[in-house]
């Protein structure tokens, strides 16, 4: 009996055709994967129009890195990879005030008296600067300079790496080690509502509460490698940002080489590297990229433009709040986004992270609400002024006012939906609650992501798609005034696809009898690979068809897999033929 005809003889039938799929969008983590502009989205999964987000300053530069606020509302803002600090007036007029030798301006503070200081790294230096002058006021002799506080009685404390130190200056400028936490780098400084100074770490994320020179008490270690922000609540809580993952590479800062696709020019070309060492003080080197490599122990590695490693699945960022009596807990984390800073306190508390510069806000139930995306690649700093809370970026440098009323209108871009093959599109429909009006349109196309090959923004006529048939399909909401969108469905019909037999097996069984024709041996096996239109491969390709030597009263047994792209349930039809038949 010749096999290889069985595999062209064997048929599927499928009993059922494609039917009506519905893609819904109807909770928090649906809508979150999308693209807002003036939209705002809370905890139960309800898209309204945000409150105002308006830029008041572009600086040019690729980052504003760190914010500072006078009693009369001057805002100052230090920038990298230029090195530049700026003024900004409450009208909103701006001006230069001054442009560093180093690149990095990671820190600001002002002085009781009202003196604007400045830290600069890497290789800096802290300056006084007045009326545009600029005078070196203490140099730590640290590579980097990432934290300035200043407290009551009008010390400076400075948090350096990478030796992990904190430096305390007096009024003339004359300072001492404070404390060596022992960690490479001292990330945040701060005073808490008692005056005593908080110092957090990394790379192992401890938060410090130093009370004298070479006297502390660890207050909290965080699973988190880098403690970012430290924020003092008046009732004696402390609110603490950790970021990182399980296995983040500490840098600081991004490199300029990447400022080109930052889209901002960048004045100080540099390049960030990380080398291996026993010693525990070691951390990232930056240096231009006209110097001479350092020596390392290995190879150095490139670090890339994010702050962390990204890993799936891995805890990025967090929130802790540490009570006066040294309780800690967990206020929010995140496996998707990083998280920069922290603004108000724990019965309204905004979050600055990187995912398209978003600023969250916890409510009293610690539910996160999408406040509003700035655009860019990262929210960097918090700043919160009678005026409404000002928000600094990176990707551009701006600086963003939050507050107000809502804006007038806002659009919400839904992410792609794959269908899985080319659909027809059905009717659209959604829940607004009557508040206002809300307007949806759709586009199609059969690529993964929008391009030019797709079709154009197409509204609904009477709650019906009217893009062409595609694979993929994507909607956008606009809303106006109170207007509010809570769940949104689209029905659409796939293309019925054709099922495939993947493969035909047949075997010759030794004689038995019925009874015991499960425990028979195999005499002989053939398989027959079936290609993916459901035909045996073509005799140039496969193997060519053999006959089985099998004794008198043997048994064929035919076994084959087959499947159905849309799930449909399948019947066969198995013919074959004896010899010269």
């Amino acid at each position: 009996m010749r096999i290889a005809p069985l595999a062209s003889l064997l048929l599927t039938l499928p009993l059922a055709a494609a039917t009506t799929t519905t893609w819904e969008m109807t909770s928090y983590q649906d809508f979150l994967h999308g693209k807002f502009s003036g939209i705002s989205l809370d905890r139960d999964g309800r898209l309204a129009v945000a409150p105002a987000s308006i830029p008041i300053f572009a600086s040019g530069e690729a980052v504003l890195w760190t914010l500072a606020r006078k009693s009369d509302g001057t805002v100052y803002a230090g920038s990298g990879h230029g090195g530049k600090v700026f003024e900004i007036a409450p009208s909103g007029k701006s001006k230069l005030v001054w442009t560093a030798a180093e690149p990095e301006v990671f820190a600001l503070a002002l002085a009781p008296d009202g003196a604007l200081f400045a830290a600069t790294s890497p290789d800096g230096k802290i300056y006084r600067i007045e009326n545009g002058a600029a005078k070196v006021f203490f140099d730590p002799h640290a590579k980097y300079i990432w934290s300035l506080a200043f407290a009551g009685d009008g010390s400076l404390y400075a948090g350096t790496g990478n030796r992990g130190k904190v430096f305390r200056i007096d009024s003339k400028g004359d300072g001492e080690v404070y404390y060596d936490t022992g960690q490479s780098h001292v990330t945040a400084l701060a005073l808490d509502a008692q005056g005593r100074l908080l110092a957090g770490t990394g790379p192992n994320g401890i938060l410090y509460r130093i009370t004298a020179k070479n006297k502390a008490f660890a207050l909290y270690d965080a699973s988190l490698p880098e403690i970012r922000t430290i924020a003092p609540a008046p009732d004696g809580s402390i609110l603490v940002a950790a970021m990182g993952g399980s296995i983040s590479t500490r840098i600081g800062l991004q490199p300029a080489s990447a400022a080109g696709s930052l889209g901002a020019p960048s004045a100080a070309t540099m390049s960030v590297t990380v080398t291996d060492s026993s010693s525990t003080q070691a951390g990232a080197e930056i240096k231009p990229k006209t110097a001479a490599p350092a020596p390392a122990a290995q190879p150095a590695a490139a670090v890339p433009i994010s702050p962390i490693l990204d890993v799936a699945g891995v805890e990025k960022s967090a929130i802790y709040r540490i009570g006066p009596d040294n309780l800690a807990e967990t206020l929010w984390s995140s496996k998707e986004e990083n998280l920069f800073d922290v603004a108000g306190d724990a019965s309204s508390l905004y979050l600055a992270t990187d995912a398209q510069g978003r600023i969250y806000r916890l409510d009293p139930n610690r539910k996160p609400v999408l406040v509003t995306e700035t655009g860019e690649s990262e929210t960097v700093r918090l700043l919160a002024s009678p005026t409404g809370l000002l928000a600094a970026t990176a990707g551009m440098g701006k600086l963003f006012r939050l507050g107000g009323p809502e804006s007038a209108a806002g659009s919400y871009e839904a992410p792609v939906h794959d269908a899985g093959s080319v659909a027809r599109w059905g009717r659209l429909t959604f829940l607004d609650r009557g508040r206002g009006p809300a307007s949806f349109e759709t586009r199609a196309g059969n690529t993964a992501h929008p391009d030019a090959t797709w079709s154009e923004w197409a509204p609904l006529s009477k709650g019906a798609v009217q893009s062409p048939n595609a694979r993929f399909v994507q909607w956008r909401a606009k809303l106006e005034g109170t207007a509010t969108v809570e769940s949104v469905s689209l029905a659409y019909l796939p293309q019925n696809a054709a099922p495939t037999v993947r493969s035909v097996t047949v075997t010759g069984l030794g004689p038995s009898a019925p009874a015991n024709r499960a425990a028979a041996s195999p005499a002989a096996s053939y398989s027959v690979t079936v290609t993916d239109i459901g035909e045996a491969p073509s005799p140039s390709t496969g193997t060519p068809a053999e006959t089985l030597s099998r004794p008198s009263g043997a048994q064929m047994q035919i076994s084959w897999q087959a499947d159905d792209p849309d799930n449909d349930k399948l019947v066969y039809a198995l013919s074959f033929r004896a010899d010269g038949e």
